[in-house]
């Protein structure tokens, strides 16, 4: 497959704003930020987060919707109470929650080409079901310590993506190519990817799921870590997908490996989860 006018010119783009780590990414909201200040303030306690949440109707939205999931509700009373969902949820699901809502507010496509707007629409769905998958699957292992934060690294493993479509806006001869636009986002998204989270000051350990998901053969020695249950989550959700035919066994995948999960295994996995990831998915997703 030769390589269009189009593509070439949007892959020295890429590379030099790779190069450069100057990518012309909007800042996160203003709630996202005061948010994250507080939480990383030690005196932080759940009335000065909750005051924050609720000057925003929209984030006060979401938190309620992730408060009353099926996943973590409890007992049939319904959660309305702004303080009560932040105490329900903890710092780490409301961090969760509020770059979930912030990576939708700075990748917003509202006013993008209609192309755009349909590869984005994908790749947020398949990140809050990859998220939410991880997050049941680390709930599973008992040398992960912060489910929660396994469920971050989900939701963002494929934020290169998100950018490389928006730039992708300027450059509407791409989306008349869509094979090489596929492989444009497959080359590109994980490096794009960790550069921004790196950019954004995310923990290294996030950065390095992000990079390396698309690792198959990565086989880091001991057991389980954050990056080989993303790379699991996101395999899985590819397989439902994709052709099975164009999908690895899952058995031979290391971190599906160390995980004890072939193809069996994580159907049963989601069958027994089902509810709860839907729930999770639906919160996340707004």
């Amino acid at each position: 497959m030769s390589t269009s006018p189009a593509t070439f010119a949007f892959v020295q783009t890429l590379a030099q704003e790779l190069s450069h780590q100057n990518f012309d990414i909007p800042p996160f909201p203003d709630v996202a930020i005061r948010i994250r200040d507080a939480m990383s303030n030690p005196d932080a306690t759940i009335d000065s987060v909750a005051r924050i949440v609720v000057a925003d109707p929209v984030l006060a939205s979401r938190l309620l919707r992730m408060a009353n999931s099926a996943l973590l509700k409890r007992g049939t009373i319904e959660i309305t109470d702004i303080k009560v969902a932040v105490s329900r949820l903890g710092f780490d699901l409301v961090r969760n929650t509020v770059v979930s809502l912030a990576m939708d507010t700075t990748f917003d496509t509202r006013h993008a080409d209609a192309g755009v707007r349909e590869y984005v629409t994908a790749v947020r769905k398949h990140s809050t079901h990859v998220g939410a998958l991880a997050y049941i699957l680390a709930k599973r292992q008992d040398d992960i310590d912060n489910p929660e934060e396994v469920m971050l690294a989900g939701l963002l493993h494929d934020i290169g993506k998100f950018y490389i479509l928006n730039r992708a806006n300027d450059f509407p001869d791409l989306f008349g190519e869509p094979e090489q636009l596929h492989e444009l986002l497959k080359t590109w998204h994980t490096g794009v990817g960790r550069a921004i989270i790196e950019s954004w000051g995310f923990p290294p350990h996030i950065a390095e799921a992000v990079d390396d998901h698309e690792s198959l053969g990565r086989n880091i020695p001991g057991s389980a870590d954050m990056t080989d249950l993303v790379l699991a989550a996101n395999l899985f959700v590819n397989l439902h997908e994709h052709p099975p035919e164009q999908m690895p066994d899952l058995a031979a995948i290391p971190a599906c490996r160390k995980l004890r999960i072939d193809h069996l295994a994580m159907e049963g996995i989601l069958q027994e989860s089902e509810e709860e990831i839907r729930s999770l998915e639906q919160a996340l997703g707004g």
